[in-house]
């Protein structure tokens, strides 16, 4: 149930993406990326590729807050997600 919760905010994100305004780049490019590398990371198993995992998202959330809420909120709810997967 926690994977399919993190596959709904991962679709989410994407969803916030597609949103947000042509012209920030660096803000599309780093949540692309984010999302590729969730996808990739939750189907390799092992703490030390959970941790960088987590470590990305923190950093992703800390570089969007001001400019884009509502998709740090998305990042907020996809940090519970992992924590309740036990990552």
């Amino acid at each position: 149930m926690p994977e399919k919760t993190l596959h709904q905010l991962i679709d989410q994100l994407r969803d916030e993406i597609r949103q947000l305004p042509a012209a920030d780049h660096s803000a599309r490019d780093r949540l692309n990326a984010l999302v590729a590398n969730l996808e990739t990371r939750l189907e390799i198993s092992g703490e030390e590729s959970h941790d960088t995992l987590v470590n990305n998202v923190q950093e992703s959330i800390r570089q969007l807050e001001v400019e884009h809420p509502r998709t740090t909120g998305v990042l907020n709810h996809i940090m519970m997600a992992l924590s309740n997967m036990g990552i």
